[in-house]
């Protein structure tokens, strides 16, 4: 029998805070509970270190000529700068909305081929920017103040006779530099605003013209040089008639075969990037093939085509990227196959 308990004896409880919820939920809920409070607040923790401050970079638009407009002209080149204080360097990614292939880079530059509202985006990591760009047709005015064309113009004949000065010249206002060229081989180069040529025996002839380095802008004038009239002396006295008969004249010796149009590859790499560009077709080579449109193309060493079908092909095909052009030449100067080196990976999907 157990002793009795004296009256004075005070009864102490224990206090358990959520003693009353433990003694009917089972202990593993609980842990449960807690282990998903714990992993929420790691993950919280993770978002909160990976997350990207998007709000200190902008898009900002300029041109050489049109800074800060709000409606820039069809073809003009325009500058896209990813403005930021973050000394970091990023990767940037620039989509046009006009179709056009993707650019990188902090600044890049960009023109748009039709009128209209595109939508710029800029992604760098997880941000996002986007930027409304107004195209409007270019409408020049001749004022003082108007910006330069964006194809230069070369001033002077189409038509010269062979050992008489012809002289062209550009009157750009923007232009600093002149680049003067013509597309034959050997040609010299000439950097002033205007260049005199003397052509020595007639036929046709390309003058080609950059201003200001832009390749992309290059314009070309053909030519047209006739045979050499005699100069005019006035007061020629009547010559004196010899009785003696004149011996017989020889036949004189067949001319010498007129030397065909020349173009180098680069040049010739040139004109066939504005056939994508639907600036030229294959009409336009007519003169350097010798009216063969039907010349070999050789793509890549195992893809052959004649050059007419090759044209079509590429025509309006922007991303189709040429890397490399080489010209075979017959002995009087027709271009008579041509080896082109392409990007395969840039254009999937064209051919």
């Amino acid at each position: 029998m157990a002793p009795r308990k004296p009256e004075n004896e005070r009864k102490v409880t224990s206090f358990r805070p959520f003693g009353k919820i433990a003694s009917h939920v089972d202990p593993m809920v609980l842990w449960t509970f807690l282990g998903l409070f714990l992993i929420s607040i790691v993950l919280l923790a993770f978002q909160l270190d990976g997350k990207e401050d998007c709000s200190n970079t902008d898009i900002k638009l300029s041109h050489i000529q049109n800074s800060n407009s709000k409606a820039y002209a069809v073809g003009e080149v325009i500058t896209f700068n990813a403005e930021t204080p973050d000394k970091k360097t990023a990767a940037y990614t620039w989509e046009f909305g006009d179709s056009s292939a993707k650019a990188t880079g902090k600044q890049v530059y960009h023109s748009f081929n039709k009128a209209g509202s595109y939508l710029v985006t800029l992604t760098s990591g997880k941000c996002t920017w986007n930027r409304e760009v107004l195209v409007i047709m270019n409408t020049p005015v001749a004022t003082a103040g108007n910006a330069a064309d964006i194809f230069p113009v070369i001033d002077g004949p189409s038509e010269a006779f062979a050992g008489r000065p012809v002289t062209f010249s550009n009157k750009t206002p923007s232009a600093r530099e002149w680049v003067w060229r013509l597309l034959q081989d050997n040609a010299d180069t000439h950097t002033n605003s205007s260049v005199t040529y003397t052509f020595s025996s007639p036929g046709e002839r390309t003058l080609s013209l950059i201003i200001n380095g832009d390749s992309s802008h290059m314009v070309l004038k053909h030519i047209t040089v006739f045979p050499a009239r005699p100069a005019e002396r006035p007061d020629i006295p009547q010559p004196v008639i010899d009785p003696t008969p004149l011996p017989t004249p020889t036949a004189p010796p067949p001319p010498p075969p007129e030397k065909k149009p020349s173009i180098s590859d680069d040049e010739f790499k040139y004109l066939l990037i504005q056939v994508t560009q639907k600036q030229k077709s294959a009409s336009d080579f007519a003169q350097y093939l010798c009216n063969n449109l039907n010349a070999r193309v050789v793509l890549n060493a195992d893809d052959v085509d004649n050059f007419a079908h090759f044209c079509s092909r590429i025509y309006g095909k922007k991303k189709f990227k040429i890397e490399r052009v080489n010209l075979t030449k017959t002995p009087d100067g027709c271009i008579n196959e041509i080896l082109i080196k392409y990007d395969r990976k840039k254009v999937l999907g064209i051919f």
